[in-house]
């Protein structure tokens, strides 16, 4: 696991996350839209508009299986072919084994956070995997922070739902992605002996590239505390691509719009740390 040492920043020990090479370029996970919308009555237009969570459990299950070669399988090995390297065309065909044998996504109800859970607990029975996920209801909002470190902390990558507004389920607010930029640091005086030196100091930015997301699955890959401005940003993986949203703010949209039973996380539990019953 990669720590600050004030503990504040967590994420999981591989960086890449789950590494999909598709067309040369190297994806932070998979992506639902890499499904064919053309034919509305199609399998792919189903996984394409109703397929994140598909996703995000076919990935939760690669990374297990490149953090831990004995979590490798006859269905994780379709992705891999034998090495580390997944590449898009043997990605596609292991989403839709998963598709069709686990999460069996379904038009305009996707794959509710209990029967996630189910699929979950299916494919780890089956394959001998030591955990056990559920789907919580009502987590406040350190019980949910503290279930996110806990996971991270164990290299567990974390299944979360921005859920629909509630109780219109069809309105249009949600929260945003960002993506972080480094900007030129300040320089501050470091004390050497009898000397003094400037230092650059690494200072961040985050500007929001997509707003009003939700009825969304996305993966929760590591916790970054701004410790300044007391802002807890959470890395996260959805559409292929390593994006941030703020903590508060999903918090905030659960409190006002959408609700504890949609908007939750996916809690794994190691049953060699039986942490929470």
């Amino acid at each position: 696991i990669v720590f600050q040492p004030d503990n504040s920043n967590i994420q999981l020990s591989n960086p890449g996350y789950v590494p999909v090479i598709k067309d040369s370029v190297t994806y932070y996970g998979g992506s639902q839209m890499w499904f064919s919308g053309k034919d509305k009555l199609s399998k792919d237009y189903i996984i394409r508009t109703y397929g994140c969570g598909t996703i995000a459990a076919a990935d939760l299950f690669l990374y297990l299986a490149l953090q831990h070669p004995n979590y490798r399988n006859p269905l994780t090995e379709i992705a891999f072919q034998g090495d580390s390297t997944i590449d898009y065309p043997n990605y596609d065909t292991y989403v839709r084994n998963i598709n069709n044998k686990y999460t069996k996504t379904r038009r305009i109800i996707a794959v509710l956070g209990p029967w996630l859970a189910h699929s979950v607990n299916s494919y780890a029975d089956t394959y001998g995997l030591h955990y056990h996920a559920s789907w919580k209801l009502t987590l406040t909002y350190y019980d949910m922070y503290e279930m996110i470190k806990e996971m991270l902390c164990q290299d567990i990558p974390v299944i979360l739902s921005i859920g629909p507004n509630t109780p219109n389920l069809w309105g249009n607010k949600g929260i945003s992605f960002y993506q972080k930029y480094q900007i030129e640091g300040l320089e501050k005086e470091k004390a050497e002996g009898n000397s003094t030196e400037a230092e650059k100091v690494p200072k961040y930015y985050y500007m929001a590239l997509t707003n009003d997301v939700n009825s969304h699955y996305i993966t929760v890959t590591g916790i970054e505390t701004d410790e300044v401005f007391g802002k807890v940003m959470l890395r996260i993986s959805s559409w292929g691509k390593s994006y941030y949203i703020n903590y508060e703010e999903y918090r905030d949209y659960i409190e006002t719009t959408g609700g504890t039973f949609t908007s939750s996380i996916l809690y794994i539990r190691n049953n060699q740390y039986l942490l929470y019953e």
